[in-house]
């Protein structure tokens, strides 16, 4: 299993890389822009990407919508992972395609329960 890790936040980064690897992942990158994210999912194949929804530039919403409208790139298993806490920008992620949602600042097992109910699908 290969993740990215999008934020332009590098102690974000950071947290989320040092998560994962508690959680067994072992295959971990990190990206921090949306823009920078698509090169690196040009180059290598991700199956899951943790994605910061407000980013200078191209927001994470912005590349969530581009990534579902790549066919290569659609069946790519995204967590948006944002401080975004309102009902409407839950709603908007997931009617754009986020697999699942998690709110800044989170814990390890915020993360792990929905890492493995996003694998689980």
């Amino acid at each position: 299993m290969r993740v990215l890790v999008v934020d332009d936040q590098k102690s974000m980064r950071g947290l989320a890389t040092y998560y994962l690897k508690q959680i067994e992942f072992e295959e971990i990158d990190e990206a921090e822009s949306a823009r920078d994210a698509l090169m690196q999912m040009q180059k290598k194949r991700y199956d899951l990407l943790l994605l910061d929804w407000n980013m200078e530039g191209m927001s994470g919403i912005d590349l969530l919508k581009a990534i579902r409208s790549i066919p290569e790139l659609n069946k790519i298993k995204i967590i948006m992972a944002t401080s975004e806490r309102s009902v409407d920008k839950v709603d908007e992620a997931t009617t754009n395609g986020a697999d699942h949602y998690v709110v800044k600042p989170y814990e390890l097992r915020d993360l792990e329960v929905r890492v493995k109910k996003v694998l689980a699908c």
